[in-house]
């Protein structure tokens, strides 16, 4: 009996390697491919920065430090939406400042609880990488 649950194991995990090699050889992100419906239906906005985390002195072993942020996203269908977040980013990235206006989407109707990151953060976006989630 537990020889058939050992080989059940590795059959699943020979299977979830082969479907994420089958993925990253198709170049499908894992939220899917572009164009998907699930993620179509979203809204442009903007984000602007009310409140941002100091920029650490040091990070952790990858060199990526936690950049809190918070603004209002002023976009169509949506009153102006006071938000917070907090993204991991890398130590090199240009580091942003309260006014920045950011790309963003989001569901209609549900900014406050859908928004996401569209473009690149920070007065230089050369500098900083694009924190999309595709």
């Amino acid at each position: 009996m537990f020889e058939i649950i050992i080989i059940l194991m590795l059959a699943a995990l020979l299977a979830a390697i082969l479907i994420q090699w089958r993925r990253a050889r198709s170049g499908e992100t894992a939220g899917g491919r572009p164009g998907d419906p699930r993620f179509s239906n979203r809204v442009p906005g903007t984000l602007t920065l009310t409140g941002v985390s100091d920029q650490p002195v040091e990070g952790d072993k990858n060199h990526q430090v936690f950049c809190t942020m918070s603004g209002t996203i002023i976009g169509p269908d949506t009153a102006p939406t006071d938000v917070y977040g907090r993204f991991v980013v890398p130590m090199s990235m240009s580091w942003p400042s309260i006014g920045d206006q950011i790309p963003v989407t989001y569901k209609p109707g549900k900014a406050e609880s859908s928004w996401e990151l569209a473009g690149p953060i920070g007065p230089d976006p050369q500098a900083g990488p694009n924190l999309r989630k595709d």
